[in-house]
């Protein structure tokens, strides 16, 4: 009796678990590609700028679109930074002024609303340092980094 219930509960699991990850694969799909980068980079605690790139799925930039950044500490407690942007450049850029109040492991959220009402959301992993130990302080006119020239 004891195995009985036990794998009428395992295949209820199985059951309501597959059913949540299709819903979940579903709410993730998107028509557009978001990158991001932070200059200076890595990025160090106080002013920096967010680079953001919008493109659809083909790589042709989106620029029109309006986007909304969210940063959150990966540990409890700490407020998240919140940042908006309207029209990038020509290439489907966005340069999006921002500051980091904390040095340690963020994630930024970034959702985009496509100039057809449509949404993309894209997540990314960043670690903020205490001082600028940058290796790209700033960009081309295409977003591009370029290396900090050597101090040598």
């Amino acid at each position: 009796m004891y195995k009985t219930l036990v794998l009428l509960a395992m295949a209820v699991v199985v059951i309501l678990g597959s059913g949540c990850g299709r819903e979940s694969r579903n709410a993730s799909t998107s028509n557009a590609q978001i990158s991001l980068t932070a200059i200076p980079f890595p990025a160090a605690v106080g002013e920096t700028r967010l680079v953001i790139q919008i493109t659809d799925l083909a790589g042709q930039p989106l620029s029109d679109a309006a986007l909304f950044i969210k940063a959150d500490m990966t540990h409890a407690g700490m407020v998240p930074v919140i940042a908006e942007a309207e029209g990038g450049d020509e290439d489907g850029y966005y340069n999006v002024p921002f500051e980091w109040t904390m040095a340690g492991d963020w994630i930024v959220s970034v959702e985009a609303v496509l100039p057809d009402g449509s949404r993309a959301k894209e997540r990314f992993e960043l670690s903020v340092l205490f001082e600028d130990g940058s290796v790209c302080t700033h960009d081309d006119p295409q977003g591009k980094l370029v290396p900090t020239p050597s101090q040598d």
